[in-house]
């Protein structure tokens, strides 16, 4: 029976093993489109499953293990309970944390991306265990979170899952894994196109046909599945129906800049939060967010939680101006202290909701005042959501995307782009700020070497990065140029042929060294060949002359003689400046380079190394002056980092 059960497996083995293997052949290829859509899907599938658990153990709990009327209703637990749940709770987490291997405390979104760009997308399966459990318990105690971070976790790890179980390559597991970031976010806001785009501006860091099809496949079925379990309405219970007027213009600015300058505070809260309790223990620092959020939560219960209740509320205008402020204010505060503190939730869900009241103050006030009607509140509600979300992130096109869906109002689309814009460059340009994620890593020294979404290849000149201390000399050259070439101490000395083209380029430091040698040596020989010359004519000068000088003339002869001899040495120097040759590309650190017009983008650059097989180029104006001077020099090392940096 066993032997006849091993036939069975190996008969069915051996063509799926041979379907695997072709499969991983056709994947490591670029336009391998299909067959990446197909496990996509299946990415999607898996991710949407672990995040619908999530969601469904959260509120479970929630309502049956807390006793709360509906999920996330705080506001109906005691204020004793408001304030002992959150630190007790917290101090447990932090001491199972503590107790914990230090790689596997690594969670969340910062850890997805770098995982992502760091190591191939690997998703270690332990790690992803401590995101379920940690997520589920740090919001059931009432910490001020979000649902997003754990799922986004989640969701990269299904489909690093898939593509490491299947051996796949690394750009497949790559873009599965982006596949199941994607329908995580749609499941877990039943927003599908947000999740499309913030996968690819966040997690992916770049828009390409290959990722964008099987991205988009895979959360709408996030999407898909999310409205089978929970039904097809939307996280947030908003609807507006509004007609901008150009008189709302001034407001929308105005509501941009205020926002703008909390983003900017909330990521410097975050950033110095992390410089300053880096060193903590773990359990000290879990516990500080604990009892931050029971002290204030005893107070403004409104905060604590994800906050989904909190923002139907404002969008209502169900809360007066001055209860508004401080929630937001609150809210603000608490959010960004938590998120520097390192606790295991998402950033997300506490941004919209500080976005949301800020948004519902602006428009109650104007409520107030008699200047809209009552309808208008929810309509800055949601306006402030996704610029709060823009600016914070700096991901504007998934802020955008999320206000669209969030409202089904095409109306609010203007609107929505402007404050978003403004708020995003208030915090970008005016306070210097990156997206969240990227100032949490440079918090924690681990910037990113990846891609910016600001700025790549296409649009960074040549000429922003090129060293310009240079200085050029035709191959080959005597050493009297090559001096001068040498005078003001370059960076880099460019080589050109007898046709202006560039050969090469030599550091400072190398070209330096092999002129004293080449000089020295020619020296040494000149003076040698010369101090021949000078004995042999003295002796046929002695044989020549007999006639006897008297002692002070012959004094005066030997005072001339050393001025001739000293004008002889900086004639022989001079003579060997002029008349002795050097080949620079015979130098030791003589390296090949080519020419580049210098009004080129970096990719454009990038191509003209590749097709001429350097590392160095040379840029110069080439377009309608082939003979123009050198400008610079830019090597391969100094155009990736221009790329990474920028």
């Amino acid at each position: 029976m066993t032997a006849t059960l091993a036939r069975i497996k190996d008969w069915l083995g051996r063509p799926i093993s041979r379907f695997i293997e072709r499969l991983r052949l056709r994947l490591a290829q670029p336009d391998a489109l299909l067959q990446v859509t197909l496990l996509g899907l299946i990415a999607g599938l898996i991710a949407a499953l672990l995040v619908v658990a999530f969601r469904l153990a959260l509120e479970g709990l929630q309502v049956y293990g807390l006793g709360l009327p509906g999920a996330e209703r705080y506001e109906a637990l005691p204020p004793e309970w408001r304030l002992g749940l959150p630190v007790i709770g917290a101090l447990l987490l932090g001491l199972a944390f503590h107790l914990l291997p230090v790689g596997l405390r690594n969670v969340g979104v910062g850890h997805v991306i770098i995982r992502f760009h760091r190591f191939g997308a690997d998703m270690p399966w332990q790690n992803a265990v401590v995101q379920f459990v940690a997520g589920i318990w740090g919001l059931l105690i009432g910490l001020t979170g979000g649902r997003e971070g754990p799922g986004i976790h989640l969701g990269a790890f299904s489909g690093s899952l898939l593509g490491h179980t299947l051996g796949l390559p690394n750009n497949s597991v790559r873009t599965l894994s982006g596949c199941g970031v994607a329908a995580a976010i749609s499941a877990a806001f039943n927003t599908p196109l947000a999740g499309v785009i913030f996968a690819l501006e966040v997690v992916i860091k770049q828009y390409t046909l290959a990722s964008f099809l099987p991205v988009i496949l895979a959360s709408s079925m996030g999407a898909l599945l999310a409205t089978t379990v929970f039904g097809p309405e939307t996280l947030f219970s908003i609807e507006i129906h509004h007609q901008m007027s150009f008189w709302e213009v001034p407001t929308l600015l105005a509501l941009g800049l205020i926002i703008g300058t909390m983003a900017a505070g909330y990521i410097r809260i975050v950033e110095g939060t992390i410089a300053r309790s880096w060193d903590w223990p773990v359990w000290v620092r879990f516990t500080a967010a604990g009892v931050a959020t029971g002290v204030i939560g005893f107070w403004i219960p409104e905060i604590m939680g994800i906050g989904h209740d909190t923002t139907d509320l404002v969008a209502a205008a169900g809360l007066t101006v001055g209860a508004l402020l401080v929630i937001a204010l609150a809210k603000w505060f608490l959010a960004s202290l938590t998120v520097g503190l390192g606790l295991p939730i998402g950033t997300i869900a506490p941004v919209l909701m500080i976005g949301a009241v800020i948004g519902g103050t602006v428009g109650s006030t104007l409520y107030h005042l008699g200047q809209i009607p009552m309808s208008d509140v929810a309509f800055y509600t949601v306006v402030g959501m996704g610029a709060m979300m823009g600016a914070t992130l700096q991901a504007p096109l998934a802020a955008l995307a999320a206000v669209l869906e969030l409202t089904s109002d095409t109306g609010a689309i203007l609107p929505a782009m402007i404050t978003i814009v403004v708020a995003g460059l208030v915090s970008r340009m005016v306070f210097g700020k990156d997206g969240l994620y990227d100032a949490i890593l440079r918090a924690n020294d681990q910037q990113m070497p990846g891609p910016s979404l600001w700025f790549n290849g296409d649009n960074i000149g040549v000429s922003s990065i090129i060293e310009r201390r240079v200085a050029e000399v035709n191959c080959p050259c005597n050493l009297g140029r090559f001096e001068q070439a040498l005078e003001e101490k370059p960076a880099w000395l460019v080589i050109r042929d007898e046709n202006r083209q560039a050969m090469g380029v030599i550091r400072y430091a190398p070209a330096r060294a092999a002129f004293d040698q080449a000089f020295n040596q020619a020296l040494f020989d000149a003076q040698s060949q010369a101090e021949q010359a000078r004995k042999a004519s003295s002796e046929e000068a002695v044989e020549a002359q007999e006639t006897e000088q008297p002692a002070a003339e012959s004094g005066v002869e030997g005072d001339e003689a050393m001025t001739t001899e000293a004008v002889d040495m900086e004639t022989i120097a001079q003579q060997v400046r002029e008349e002795t040759l050097i080949n620079p590309s015979e130098i030791s650190g003589f390296y090949r380079a080519a020419d580049v017009e210098v009004g080129y983008t970096l990719t454009q650059a990038q191509r003209v190394m590749r097709e001429n097989d350097v590392e160095v180029l040379v840029a110069r104006r080439m377009i309608g002056s082939p003979q123009a001077r050198t400008l610079g020099v830019m090597t391969a090392a100094m155009l990736e980092q221009a790329i990474v940096e920028r």
